[in-house]
């Protein structure tokens, strides 16, 4: 089994959105949860917070459910884990190398990890806090775009398979 941990700021918006948003693509791609573990955390995450009701609502309308997340906080151990850690800008892929250089073959910027294999340019995925519920779709948008790449490119590298 792979874990692929998300790391986001607060881990309330951007990170479980992907994090929830993976899970779904794996399943529709006919991929067991035996085979990959998906996490996500936050750098300043204070543990046990909730997601955000507009992070909820914007994966709500696509038929998955945030409801249950609490937050946490990015720790030494979780890094040590994680086959691949995404995070949503390149500030946060920086940070965990900060906290643990020998993680440099595993954390990409999400978008960078899912450009590379499409050969194209990668930016990073803006922090939707404090915006409107139409920013966090926008944001929600793009997530799925790029988790549908995502599980392509983790087939492609055969990290996974169909079960």
């Amino acid at each position: 089994m792979i874990t692929i941990l998300f790391i986001c700021t607060g881990n309330t918006c951007r990170s479980p959105m992907a994090e929830v948003m993976l899970q779904e693509e794996l399943h529709q791609a006919g991929i067991g949860r035996d085979q990959v573990q998906v996490l996500s955390a936050g750098l300043f995450a204070s543990d046990g917070e909730k997601a955000m009701p507009q992070a909820v609502e914007a994966v709500k309308e696509r038929g998955i459910s945030l409801e249950n997340h609490r937050s946490r906080r990015l720790t030494p151990k979780l890094i040590n884990e994680a086959h691949l850690i995404l995070g949503m800008t390149e500030e946060h892929k920086q940070a965990v190398l900060m906290m643990d250089a020998a993680a440099s073959d595993r954390v990409f910027s999400l978008a960078e990890y899912v450009a590379e294999s499409e050969g194209s340019h990668w930016q990073d995925i803006p922090d939707p806090f404090g915006h409107s519920a139409r920013v966090y779709k926008r944001t929600a948008d793009t997530l799925q775009d790029m988790m549908r790449k995502l599980v392509k490119r983790l087939m492609e590298e055969r990290m996974v398979k169909k079960s």
